[in-house]
């Protein structure tokens, strides 16, 4: 199981959240713990440049979570395919320079790299308190090309 926190929304710690869910579901009591693994998710944008020679950074490596949600999976998946495509390429013309990769980190702030751009700008813009009211839910929609 898989828990996420946002510190400055959070009142408890992760483990005492995850706790208090077992607690409600009497069935998960049952289970038996595994290893337990903490760590921070980098929520912002990616400082310079997730290319170099013979290198391509994805996922967490390139900051490319959800600023908003921490969620980095779904990013990650759309990046390791811009990455294999370029990948594949760079193999093809047996050129692994930092140029030719750079075409890589074009596609994906061209496509998914633009919603978490944006997404960056409206945590920036509201505080921890703001992005739970009914007037940031209204920003998003509006930013997001919903009602």
């Amino acid at each position: 199981m898989g828990l996420g926190v946002q510190a400055d929304l959070a009142r408890l710690s992760a483990l005492e959240y995850l706790h208090r869910f077992i607690a409600r579901y009497a069935f998960l009591e049952q289970g038996s713990p595994g290893t337990l693994v903490t760590g921070n998710v980098p929520v912002g944008i990616a400082r310079g440049d997730i290319v170099s020679d013979g290198l391509m950074l994805i996922g967490d490596a390139a900051r490319q979570a959800d600023p908003l949600t921490g969620g980095g999976i779904a990013n990650a998946m759309i990046a390791a395919q811009l990455a294999a495509e370029v990948a594949a390429e760079a193999l093809e013309q047996g050129n692994m320079s930092r140029d030719l990769l750079k075409e890589y980190q074009r596609r994906w702030t061209d496509g998914r790299g633009r919603k978490t751009a944006r997404n960056y700008r409206l945590k920036s813009r509201f505080s921890a308190a703001e992005r739970t009211s009914h007037g940031f839910l209204r920003a998003f929609a509006v930013a997001t090309g919903g009602k």
